[in-house]
């Protein structure tokens, strides 16, 4: 008889289970598992006998094999309380969906890798391949032949445990200090993706736990229709944190999908300034410049000095992409020039704003159409394109990467499926 120091969590399940006197128990129906150490570790045994539900623990426990016949010996085997941050391997865990941190998607639990670890049994991977499945079900081999038909090999995917984050962990069952700490550290873009694939629940358990900073850069890279979706489901206090943390422009770019009593719902909880800015964004026609400029620039007054605006850049710590160029307007907010980041630090610190910007700006009015922004960022080779209105106050700026995601990708998308 072979002692199993690894094996999968279906090899074990509803396997029998005789205590140290060799007297039948039941059998094994789950394995509770806390995660307050990393891997998931055993804590205790759901054992059914007839049908009568025991909670035990074991002071030892060994699982055996025997000519393919798995045996399980426990030691000590009596029944306890179960702790509060407790929760089920089969139950909360097997054919559920969990993220795969490094494959940046969400996959199907269908088995989990278990091995015995310093006198410790711990779940160690996540098996999410086809054949796992198969085994559950009894159909392995059918699965094995029917990829011996294309001269192929199925295998089992296993992804070990530090690479994968549960969304189980957040229930009335399980307390965790960090919620989704592994998610956290994935690209918006990655975190925005895997969140489009979650059901309704879960996306919201997981969007409530980021902090506002991501949570904000995270929505901007949704589809619209699941943006909606998340405002719709969060709690009033943290959809204010995330809408706060967002361009106006894109607060814009949302409302103007959502009805009118929904849009100024959350209108009046935003600050004024902001609330009328998005007002003033979403009443420009689709294909303008001003319904897709940004409201978040930096410009400064001519006679501002060098090391004044220098100080108040690091005060007012802007993002990376509205501070490439720094806009100089007059007393009446006209544009006069700009500046750029570089020549702003390796200027005199005394001199003033207008003795050392550029003077022939490129900008674009509000109402020109999209395609002419497009073309001048090109042809320019520009970053972002000042907006000017009638008066030519700047009002706002065009990112050349807002372009390319909000305008190009999408046509370029609508063409490709026309090809196809």
């Amino acid at each position: 008889m072979k002692k199993l120091s690894s094996f999968l969590l279906s090899k074990v399940l509803y396997k029998k289970v005789y205590n140290e006197f060799h007297e039948y128990v039941g059998k094994l129906w789950d394995v509770y598992v806390s995660s307050d150490h990393g891997m998931p570790r055993a804590i205790g045994y759901k054992i059914k006998k007839g049908k009568e539900i025991l909670n035990c623990e074991c002071r030892n426990i060994n699982f055996y094999e025997d000519n393919d016949k798995v045996i399980i010996k426990g030691e000590g085997i009596r029944e306890i309380i179960l702790q509060s941050y407790s929760y089920l391997l089969s139950k909360h865990l097997l054919d559920r969906q969990i993220v795969d941190i490094n494959g940046k998607k969400l996959v199907r639990v269908n088995d989990l890798r278990i091995a015995e670890m310093a006198g410790e049994y711990r779940v160690v991977a996540v098996d999410t391949g086809v054949l796992a499945l198969g085994r559950r079900l009894g159909i392995e081999k059918i699965i094995k032949k029917f990829y011996d038909l294309f001269n192929k090999k199925p295998e089992d995917s296993l992804i070990i445990w530090d690479n994968v984050e549960s969304l189980e962990m957040i229930n009335n069952n399980l307390k965790l200090s960090v919620p989704y700490k592994k998610l956290s550290k994935l690209h918006p873009a990655d975190l925005a993706d895997i969140l489009e694939d979650m059901d309704v629940n879960y996306r919201k358990k997981v969007f409530e736990s980021l902090d506002e900073d991501l949570a904000a850069d995270t929505l901007e890279e949704i589809d619209p229709e699941v943006q909606l979706d998340i405002l719709e489901n969060l709690s009033q206090s943290k959809r204010d944190e995330v809408l706060y943390n967002m361009p106006n422009d894109e607060i814009a770019d949302i409302l103007d999908e959502v009805d009118k009593d929904t849009a100024e719902k959350i209108l009046m909880n935003m600050k004024k300034n902001d609330a009328d800015q998005v007002r003033t964004l979403m009443e420009y026609k689709e294909a303008t410049v001003g319904s897709i400029m940004n409201k978040d620039f930096i410009c400064f007054n001519i006679n501002i000095t060098v090391k004044d605006t220098i100080e108040f850049l690091k005060e007012i710590n802007p993002e990376d992409e509205v501070s490439h160029y720094i806009y100089i307007i007059n007393d009446q907010k006209q544009l006069e020039g700009v500046v750029s980041l570089k020549d702003l630090i390796l200027s005199n610190s005394e001199d003033t704003l207008k003795a050392i910007m550029t003077k022939d700006v490129v900008s674009i009015n509000h109402k020109e159409n999209i395609d002419e922004a497009i073309e001048m960022c090109s042809k320019y080779n520009l970053i972002s394109l000042p907006v000017i209105d009638d008066e030519e106050k700047l009002c706002g700026i065009v990112i050349m990467n807002d372009l390319v995601e909000d305008i190009l990708i999408p046509n370029w998308r609508k063409r490709l499926r026309k090809v196809g």
